[in-house]
């Protein structure tokens, strides 16, 4: 090794920044076959924050001086083929480990950062700003980042967070998403999988994090029309609590009106000439930098060679006629697929998977781990260069890919595209496919489909069952003023349906208004079909069943269920329609034999379905062992229910012996508990009754909790159409705090 390049002296500001870097990846990278995107060139150029090219002319001479070797390797997350990657080596380590005494001695950590943060990025020229607004954030106030697209948002964000960290704040990240709302960005925030639908409940969690918490939301601009206002809400009254501070990045202008706004300007000349290449001539880096201003992406993104626009609208012009004109035809369709996505990607879920070598190479992707989108800049370019029919071409070619895909999500991009891609002509089969697959949907995401019926409605704004949908998606979601509003807009032809009428009679029963919500729902049966007429009638039944807390007596009498449950006439339906009815009546058959005592009809109902099924299936199972702990046994319900495997079977059995348990032995019943995960179906009444009791007894069981748990609770009962168990927890809700 030239013994020279030991010495902090002699070797150049770039080549030692990267020495540095490549020394904080383990030996063992070197014979890999995966290694991290962050060795690729690419991800160096990220890291360091210079335009990539600024890399060749010091990566050549530490090559040359046998400090680092580039060999070709698999990128994590990359695609199939194989790409350049950096190392350094033994002779690079030694000269690192001279470099040291340049960089000041490492903060210890003290806080922690939660959350989908980027990488620690290199902040060029914002250190005035920085030091500024770091001071400001510990007070635990409001601070609001606002600028134009690729101007360092995120960096400034992210580089404040690292500040927050080292003086003892922990950091809760968010990247809101194209279809996030406010109760996901909550979630988000807290970490947790059973996300809070309530508001409330939301921000009561919220207030129980440490004092010294911030909370960090970018890309505020990206909220959908939908969920704005709901964001939007959140966000002003943390800012208006006592509790965490909040740091928000937004383009301009912020959509937020709370806390101070910082307006993020231009680089000045002598930060933004850092960003470009050592090796560019003075008079070069003048031009390029009157042209393109102190825009970080704009010169990240320039090449020699590229043209140099004279307009107002430099920087876009810049996009369009050299960044994205420059890219490879090949490489071309996939730009075009990620700049129609909705959401991020994977690389191995695209069409179009072998163009993201060449997108990264150029710069044009932002990198969330393994998931990647378009630099959102060049996005919006993009999308602006297309004609309607390019437009409709592409996402129609997108939505026949994703309807090959058999992972869930992919129904979510699949409507999208389909969406997109609709016409007037194409409306009966776009509704179609979003009622069928709405159930779906809206058990993988409430948020996303109540965003993609919005986007719908804006592209067929006369259809009718459009409204309908949206009318179902916002009571799925207890949005009942969005749910009203979609009722009232529906199209005669609809209104006054079946469809219409049990919908409108749901969301009466939800208000509180019973005798309407009756009336509506006769209505309903009556005009229904046949197979739809008995499921209607038995979802009527098993909600007045169910609607109620643990140990309240039910509105409706055994008797008069009774009643009702032999009066529904089956003959007309098919094979199939007729066995699911079977199975739902002796569910309720079954439930109102145990409650009134008579346990051998209850037998009489498991040994019908034993016959139908087998003695191992789930439901036989469930039923058995309910059967058990009416007779109280709660010990051998406990041991029936390992043998349970089916999810929703066991959560419902499992509350149910919480219920038990509680009665005795409230500290077993509290464990029972935390081994039951949450229901999510939100396709389903019965899964939306079995989470709200979830939350209820996490409230019942922990004191401390209380507030937040039976707020959640509340309001899924309410979702649930259990008016009268909303009602009564709300009640007691209100007893507790005042007592």
């Amino acid at each position: 090794m030239n013994p020279r390049l030991a010495c902090r002296y002699v070797i150049p500001a770039t080549q030692a920044r990267l020495l540095r870097l490549l020394a904080t990846f383990p030996k063992s990278l070197e014979d890999a076959w995966d290694v991290p995107r962050d060795l690729s060139l690419p991800g160096l150029a990220e890291q360091l924050g210079v335009v990539r090219s600024a890399l060749n002319p010091p990566l050549t001479a530490l090559e040359q001086e046998g400090l680092v070797a580039i060999r070709s390797a698999h990128v994590i997350g990359g695609g199939h083929r194989k790409r350049k990657v950096v190392h350094i080596t033994d002779d690079g380590r030694q000269a690192a480990e001279g470099l040291k005494d340049d960089v000041a001695e490492p903060v210890a950590v003290v806080g922690e950062l939660f959350g989908d943060a980027p990488d620690s990025m290199l902040l060029h020229g914002r250190a005035e700003v920085l030091d500024e607004l770091a001071g400001r954030l510990e007070d635990g106030c409001c601070l609001q980042v606002e600028g134009f697209a690729g101007i360092g948002k995120t960096c400034l964000l992210r580089s404040l967070s690292a500040a927050a960290v080292n003086s003892g704040w922990n950091v809760r990240w968010a990247t809101l998403g194209a279809t996030d709302d406010a109760t996901g960005l909550a979630a988000r925030w807290l970490g947790r999988d059973d996300a809070h639908q309530s508001t409330e409940a939301a921000l009561a969690a919220l207030a129980e994090l440490p004092k010294q918490t911030l909370l960090v939301i970018d890309e505020l601009q990206d909220a959908h029309p939908r969920h704005l206002d709901g964001v939007l809400a959140l966000l002003n009254a943390i800012a208006e609590s006592s509790g965490p501070g909040l740091l928000v990045a937004s383009r301009a202008p912020t959509p937020l009106d709370a806390g101070e706004v910082v307006r993020l300007e231009e680089l000045d000349s002598e930060h933004a000439r850092n960003l470009l290449s050592e090796a560019l001539d003075d008079d070069e880096a003048e031009a390029v930098l009157s042209a393109l201003g102190g825009h970080p992406l704009a010169l990240k993104l320039w090449e020699p060679g590229d043209s140099l626009p004279e307009t107002d609208d430099r920087v876009q012009a810049f996009i369009q006629s050299d960044v994205i004109e420059r890219v490879e035809e090949d490489v071309l369709p996939a730009l075009d697929e990620l700049a129609a996505a909705q959401w991020p990607l994977y690389a191995e879920q695209m069409a179009k998977q072998d163009g993201v070598d060449g997108l990264d190479e150029a710069a044009l992707l932002r990198w969330q781990e393994e998931l990647l989108e378009l630099q959102h800049l060049v996005r919006n370019v993009r999308r602006a260069m297309w004609s309607d029919d390019e437009r409709r071409a592409i996402h129609a070619g997108a939505a026949e890919h994703w309807a090959e895909r058999e992972e869930p999500n992919a129904r979510l991009h699949e409507a999208h595209h389909r969406i997109q891609a609709a016409a007037e002509d194409d409306a009966d089969a776009l509704i179609e496919h979003l009622e069928e697959g709405s159930g779906l949907m809206l058990s993988l995401d409430s948020a996303a489909m109540a965003a993609l019926v919005h986007d719908a409605l804006r592209v067929l704004p006369g259809a009718g069952r459009l409204k309908l949908l949206s009318a179902r998606v916002a009571l799925e979601r207890s949005e009942l003023e969005l749910a009203e509003q979609a009722l009232s807009e529906a199209e005669e032809t609809e209104a006054g349906g079946a469809e219409w009428a049990m919908l409108a009679a749901r969301l009466a029963r939800v208000t509180g208004e019973a005798e309407t919500a009756d009336r509506l729902e006769l209505e309903a049966i009556e005009k229904a079909n046949p197979g739809e007429r008995v499921k209607l009638e038995i979802g009527s039944l098993a909600a007045r069943f169910d609607d109620h807390l643990p140990g309240m007596e039910r509105s409706t009498a055994n008797e008069e269920l009774h009643q009702r449950l032999e009066g529904i006439d089956l003959s007309t339906l098919d094979q199939r329609e007729r066995r699911r009815a079977l199975v739902s009546l002796a569910l309720l058959r079954h439930a109102l034999a145990l409650e009134g005592g008579d346990l051998d009809a209850a037998a009489d109902v498991r040994q019908q379905l034993q016959d139908t099924a087998s003695a191992d299936d789930p439901l036989v199972l469930e039923l058995a062992a309910r059967a058990t702990l009416a007779q109280g046994s709660p010990a051998q319900a406990s041991d029936m229910l390992e043998a349970i495997h089916h999810p929703l079977r066991r959560i419902a059995l499992g509350l149910r012996l919480v219920e038990s348990l509680s009665e005795n032995d409230p500290s077993e019943s509290a464990t029972l508990l935390q081994t039951l995960p949450a229901p999510t179906d939100l396709g389903s009444n019965a899964a939306r009754r079995l989470s709200a009791l979830h939350w209820f007894w996490q409230g019942q069981l922990d004191e401390r909790q209380r507030i937040r748990c039976w707020q959640e609770a509340i309001h899924r009962f309410q979702t649930a159409e259990c008016p009268r168990a909303s009602a009564e927890l709300t009640s007691r809700l209100h007893t507790s705090l005042f007592h």
